[in-house]
């Protein structure tokens, strides 16, 4: 066998060198490219980096700056909100929780108002409709009657919700406080101008009376008590087991107080209109109910040591009476239906 030669041992190593430096310089190369690769996607990092940093300075700058507007939609029209909640301005869009209104950008606006009064009043008609059957002329006039006083709390509300339109205010700065204060005040009041739309003095239960006859308008306030007891009667059983954990009731003492809860039935709102559960609001409504009782038979129900748990507990009833009011969990008073 004949072994290469040394020119051929040469030609060998070079070729060997040469596939290095070719493996060596497309290392490199891929390298360099892959570092130009990502130094524009790193750029774009580092702005969004410096993007989100900027907007979390600025909130750290202005925490307590309020838009008004979309806070005033927040709390007036989302039909499940019971208490206040604070709301961010979404840009280019009639912020409504709930899902009642929703613009997008470039839409007309049109008055949420109206959207959230007629959907209330459609759900109150067709309540009305399915009890009672209405005819076409019924109909027609409770239907007239529902656009009217629509129209009427419509103006009224819109008025108030256009004073706050694109105005913000910081609630640290006295002034700000001041409108803050006064804004909450007016929220309030269109809240109730909604909830009591179409309640007594409006044209809806006018209508109803002068509309519906005999029969009717007995099937209707029937099913409307019929609704109110079971309801009433769901607050006062989940409300008393809690009493019997914190009380320390016999089966005798929560039999006695469950039935002078039930023997005060207050006039609970019944309609339509979905809304969130408020377990806090319905114990607070329970303990106002017991104190407004005979309080010689509570007395005599409970032990010395309950009785003065108790009071305390009515007590924080009696003090929540206003606020109550204001959660849409009573009618007004003379409203039935």
């Amino acid at each position: 066998m004949m072994r290469p030669g040394p020119q051929r041992r040469d030609l060998g190593r070079r070729t060997s060198r040469s596939r290095s430096g070719r493996i060596r310089f497309q290392t490199v190369l891929t390298g360099l490219l892959l570092a130009a690769a990502a130094a524009p996607l790193q750029a774009v990092d580092d702005r969004v980096d410096e993007a989100a940093e900027t907007a979390a300075d600025r909130g750290r700058q202005q925490p307590n700056v309020m838009d008004l507007g979309s806070n005033f939609d927040a709390n007036v029209f989302d039909r499940r909100t019971s208490g206040f909640v604070l709301q961010a301005r979404l840009p280019g869009r009639v912020v409504i929780r709930g899902g009642v209104v929703e613009l997008g950008p470039g839409e007309p606006e049109e008055s949420p108002t109206l959207a959230r009064a007629r959907q209330q009043g459609e759900a109150r008609l067709e309540r009305v409709d399915r009890l009672c059957r209405l005819s076409e002329a019924q109909r027609l006039a409770l239907h007239l009657a529902l656009e009217s006083d629509i129209r009427r709390v419509a103006e009224e509300v819109d008025a108030t919700r256009d004073t706050y339109r694109g105005l913000s205010v910081n609630i640290s700065e006295p002034d700000g406080r001041q409108v803050w204060q006064r804004f909450q005040q007016d929220v309030q009041q269109c809240r109730r101008l909604l909830q009591d739309l179409f309640g007594t003095g409006s044209l809806f239960a006018a209508a109803l009376a002068s509309t519906l006859d005999a029969d009717q308008f007995r099937q209707l306030e029937a099913e409307t008590a019929a609704k109110r007891s079971f309801r009433w009667r769901a607050i006062v059983a989940d409300i008393m087991l809690k009493f019997d954990d914190s009380l320390g009731l016999t089966a005798a003492q929560h039999a006695a107080l469950e039935a002078v809860l039930l023997a005060h039935e207050p006039a609970l709102r019944i309609d339509d209109t979905p809304r969130q559960p408020n377990a806090h609001a319905e114990q607070m409504l329970v303990l106002l109910v017991l104190s407004q009782s005979d309080q010689t038979l509570l007395r005599e129900t409970v032990s010395e040591r309950q009785w003065r748990s108790l009071t305390m507990l009515m007590n924080q009833g009696k003090a929540m009476k206003s606020w109550l009011e204001q959660q849409n969990l009573l009618e007004p008073a003379g409203q039935n239906r």
